[in-house]
């Protein structure tokens, strides 16, 4: 698997929402989802079949919403 493709290819999609997807060091395996922001933040050290599910999880719900949330606060999501 080309992990930089596989990359690209989620901040493409996010980012049709205006939704930025980075890689930092935010802890261990875990990703953050900061929905005021429109930031998601994925730790380098989480798996890839891992980050596939939670990715997914989170681009499932965010399409669902009718406009960006304003009431959300930043929401944590370990695996």
């Amino acid at each position: 698997m080309n992990l930089r493709r596989w990359m690209q290819e989620w901040q493409a999609k996010f980012g049709t929402m205006e939704v930025e997807l980075l890689v930092a060091d935010v802890g261990q395996s875990s990703l953050v989802v900061d929905v005021p922001n429109g930031t998601i933040v994925l730790s380098p050290s989480i798996k890839v079949s891992a980050a596939e599910k939670m990715l997914n999880k989170v681009y499932s719900w965010w399409r669902r919403q009718p406009q960006m949330p304003e009431n959300h606060s930043c929401s944590l999501v370990s695996y």
